[in-house]
């Protein structure tokens, strides 16, 4: 092949490249902006008032201490930051005056309130797409990265584009998109360790753990990967390497720019980081209990075949002993095992560790295709096309689970919004009304509304001396525990007692959100 030649295709297959990612990645926008104003103006999300709460309370007092150490600082920091020019594109169109003048959310219990400038939530949700979007990216260059393969790269970000949780959670105000973000920015550069070995290889790796860790705690585990890939490297000497220990330390320094308050209100960060470590140890209502169990159903059932590939993978990895791949795997292998080790269990606990196994699992499928050149030109067509399928089943699986996850939320926020009309249209002006949990916000200005989380905080006695008209349940709350009557026995009955007791006015059936209106019987 002339050089003309040979140059004039490797130009035309990166155009092909660049191509394929951008649409990747229009694709990757266009599934988390759908849907992305949910509910809005009521607020139907139980944690994200909370994170705009102290966002807002930072940027408007100039306090940057967040009085929150649950999760570190690095994510409400940003969301704090991305006020600025909110405020000062407001001030301009003579919205804002004074900082004050940007509205909080106003919330009765989880899951119940509402906002009067749902812009407010749209900027956070958007700042959180635009970091998962990143992560689509970021996933493409490190499955290139570490196989040399554009094909893998391109896969695997394709099925991270439509990925069931990393698509809803990147339309909420969370730390997920975050956390995903800087673990994978934390893999590419420690997979430059691996490959280079450059001290400014470790310097960007050191920073990138450090951001990982600002962002979510458990993210720390991503040092496992940086400490295999070193000795993959330099073998048993790398012990004497200086630089195995400074990235641990610029890590380490990292965390406390982006947390500083972690150290000037030690004690406050201290009580926050032993409550989340009780409560995930303890127990939360409704997402406890078989958690290896729940775990395998979601592979097998939101994730699809890309989980086997991966697996697979990793174990070919060990079998030819390639060092990038046993590199990716040992984060997901040594968190799935953290993470069993708790008794609650959810989604997005699970999701720091689902990018890796979608970069393995397209790493799998790329080393299948290029066995092409050892086959006859019949074998060559059967691969390809086997490969193809299993490829597009490997997209298609989450992609449907994606998009029915999406319409059954815009389905039960439809039905809790069908239930607000009903009750701002059909109960008497005035009326006192208990709102349980994720219940739908009745008019402030209507009706007299108090908030409560769990609506047997009180026997039905207190609600009548208390002079309440109306108790309004939402099965997003009584269901999770008559979803294990054996583990919650009592809760049940308590629930029962109201339901036996009251009168009920009208039921709006709904698989996870049903809404019970029931009159206070005096």
């Amino acid at each position: 092949m002339e050089p003309r030649e040979s140059s004039l295709r490797v130009r035309l297959v990166r155009r092909y490249e660049i191509w394929l990612l951008g649409a990747i990645l229009l694709l990757a926008i266009g599934v988390r902006v759908w849907g992305i104003n949910f509910g809005l103006p009521s607020i139907y999300h139980p944690d994200e008032p909370t994170y705009v709460e102290i966002a807002q309370g930072m940027f408007k007092t100039g306090d940057w201490n967040p009085h929150f150490f649950n999760y570190p600082s690095l994510f409400l920091y940003l969301n704090a930051l991305a006020y600025v020019p909110f405020f000062l594109v407001g001030k301009i169109a003579g919205i804002f005056q004074t900082t004050a003048d940007i509205p909080g959310p106003v919330m009765l219990a989880l899951g119940v309130g509402e906002t009067s400038m749902p812009a407010t939530f749209l900027m956070g949700r958007f700042l959180s797409v635009a970091f998962a979007v990143g992560s689509v990216l970021m996933v493409f260059l490190i499955g290139r990265q570490a196989t040399s393969s554009k094909i893998a790269g391109l896969l695997a970000a394709l099925i991270m584009a439509v990925s069931m949780p990393n698509v809803t959670y990147s339309r909420w105000i969370t730390p997920e998109s975050y956390l995903i973000f800087f673990l994978l920015l934390a893999a590419w550069t420690i997979l430059r360790v691996l490959q280079r070995g450059k001290t400014s290889d470790y310097i960007l790796a050191g920073v990138a753990i450090g951001l990982v860790v600002a962002t979510k705690y458990n993210g720390a585990l991503i040092g496992s990967m940086f400490v295999l890939a070193h000795f993959l490297r330099h073998g048993p000497r790398g012990i004497r390497d200086w630089r195995l220990y400074a990235v641990p330390a610029l890590s380490v320094a990292t965390f406390f720019v982006a947390t500083p308050f972690a150290l000037l209100d030690f004690g406050k960060f201290l009580s926050d980081l032993q409550y989340e470590t009780q409560h995930y140890s303890l127990g939360h209502m409704g997402m406890e209990g078989e958690t290896l169990s729940f775990y395998l159903v979601h592979f097998r059932y939101v994730e699809g075949p890309v989980i086997a590939l991966a697996v697979l993978e990793m174990l070919r990895g060990i079998v030819t002993r390639s060092k990038p791949i046993i590199a990716l795997s040992i984060f997901p292998i040594i968190y799935f095992l953290f993470i069993n080790s708790f008794v609650v269990r959810n989604d997005r606990t699970l999701m720091p560790l689902i990018p890796f196994l979608y970069i393995l699992g397209a790493s799998l499928l790329a080393y299948v295709l290029d066995l092409r050149g050892r086959l006859k030109p019949v074998g060559r067509v059967a691969l390809t096309a086997g490969v193809a399928a299993v490829a597009l089943w490997s997209v298609a699986f989450p992609f449907e689970q994606m998009a029915t996850n999406t319409s059954y939320r815009m389905d039960g926020i439809n039905a809790r919004e069908t239930a607000r009309a009903w009750v701002n249209e059909n109960l008497p002006p005035g009326s006192h009304i208990a709102l349980e949990s994720y219940a739908p916000s009745a008019s402030r200005t209507r009706f007299v509304t108090s908030g409560f989380t769990r609506m047997i905080d009180h026997p039905p006695d207190w609600y009548v001396t208390e002079g309440y008209d109306y108790l309004i349940f939402c099965r997003a709350m009584f269901g999770r525990f008559y979803n294990n009557k054996e583990r919650y026995a009592s809760e049940v009955q308590q629930y029962e007692s109201f339901f036996t007791r009251f009168e009920e006015v009208r039921v709006m059936p709904h698989p996870d959100y049903e809404v019970r209106i029931y009159r206070v019987v005096r």
